[in-house]
């Protein structure tokens, strides 16, 4: 939501033994691998932010495993529809900005304002037609941004992509002179990736005014010359948060918390999974955007590209039987016994492992296909 349309509603072989494809289906080229990809949780001497290097001593600093990734700038931004695909990749599932909003706003025209995936209005529809379990924080609650703030450090410490709304400011975006422009609750969608902290990153989590925040924001802002995205940006509690008329400041920074009136955040906690017998997958893809891009005021899919999913499924045992399904609708996916819908699944691979507690493959797709991955064992339901 890039635009000042005012918002109606607050905003991943071991050596594997076996894989095997069902007949006529891709198989999955095995990559060898021995430790399973985690957040990053360490003492770092330098913290370097976009635009800003900060020499700070004994910070804790968590990352989860989030890459950038590019929106479409188009039909007032795809930002919010970005966020979700973050948050799919890192359980599992891929999806298009296309089919994201078409799943967010069924039926509608994704031209239209009110077809956008947004905070406070039909982000929870969203996640529950992807099954994505979410925690939204209340909206409806007035507290403090310090509040909010301490919410979103729980959850990143907790492992969680958090999606947050922000106000971008307007005068560096768009040359405006009024201070009140842009919209009252939030102008844009982000990503918050990690954060760094003087103490450790424990549960409950604490405020703290020079703890750092780390945010992707879809490459939306190129710099006053337009040049390449930094996509990373890191802000301290404190220096986070402001005003409307604060966030549109020549001196101020190019994203700011809205302070003084009502935070949107949602927590992705991970998929639906009635039965508890879900395995961690997690995706990389082998490109960071999609091309060509949304068109202005198109309502027809963009070409598709080729692209190159990289899969990880984590915590398994040696020699214990598991499966691994691929479906290419939301409409297919199960809540609950994946074994026994099997043939929802357009794609299944036996996979047992000799050691370690990983399998990672790859995969290649078209841009415009659903790719969503569950991982049970074999004796799941």
């Amino acid at each position: 939501m890039e635009t000042n349309t005012k918002i109606s509603f607050g905003l991943f072989i071991c050596v594997a033994l076996s894989v095997v494809a069902w007949a006529g289906m891709e198989d999955l080229k095995a990559v060898p691998s021995e430790t399973t990809p985690k957040p990053s949780l360490e003492i770092n001497s330098k913290f370097s932010s976009a635009g800003t290097t900060s020499t700070l001593t004994g910070i804790f600093s968590l990352n989860n495993d989030i890459p950038p990734r590019l929106q479409w700038d188009a039909n007032n931004g795809y930002c919010g529809e970005v966020s979700f695909i973050n948050a799919g990749l890192y359980y599992g599932q891929y999806l298009s900005q296309f089919d994201v909003r078409a799943i967010a706003s069924p039926n509608k025209n994704q031209n239209l304002a009110e077809s956008q995936l947004l905070l406070g209005r039909n982000d929870i529809f969203a996640a529950t037609q992807m099954h994505l379990n979410v925690v939204a924080w209340k909206t409806s609650n007035k507290q403090s941004s310090a509040a909010f703030l301490t919410w979103i450090k729980s959850n990143v410490v907790l492992k969680f992509p958090v999606i947050i709304g922000v106000f971008t400011n307007e005068k560096k975006f768009y040359g405006a002179t009024n201070t009140d422009a842009g919209d009252p609750d939030y102008d844009h969608i982000v990503t918050v990736i990690g954060l760094s902290s003087k103490t450790p990153l424990t549960i409950p989590a604490t405020y703290g005014s020079d703890d750092i925040l780390h945010i992707s924001d879809h490459g939306l802002w190129t710099g006053e010359s337009n040049s390449s995205p930094p996509y990373i940006f890191n802000y301290s509690f404190a220096s986070f948060q402001g005003t409307r008329q604060q966030a549109n400041a020549s001196t101020a920074a190019v994203y700011t918390l809205p302070l003084g009136n009502a935070n949107y955040g949602i927590a992705v906690t991970g998929v639906t999974d009635l039965d508890g017998s879900t395995l961690p997958v997690r995706l990389a893809t082998s490109v960071r955007n999609e091309a060509p891009a949304m068109k202005e005021g198109s309502n027809t899919r963009p070409a598709q590209m080729p692209l190159t999913l990289t899969i990880t499924v984590s915590n398994l045992k040696p020699n214990v039987n598991y499966n691994l399904y691929r479906y290419n609708s939301v409409e297919s996916v199960p809540n609950s016994g994946f074994n026994k819908n099997a043939s929802k699944a357009v794609q299944k691979w036996p996979i047992i492992i000799s050691s370690g507690s990983s399998f990672v493959s790859k995969l290649t797709i078209q841009s415009n296909e659903i790719a969503i991955f569950r991982a049970v064992p074999s004796i799941a339901p």
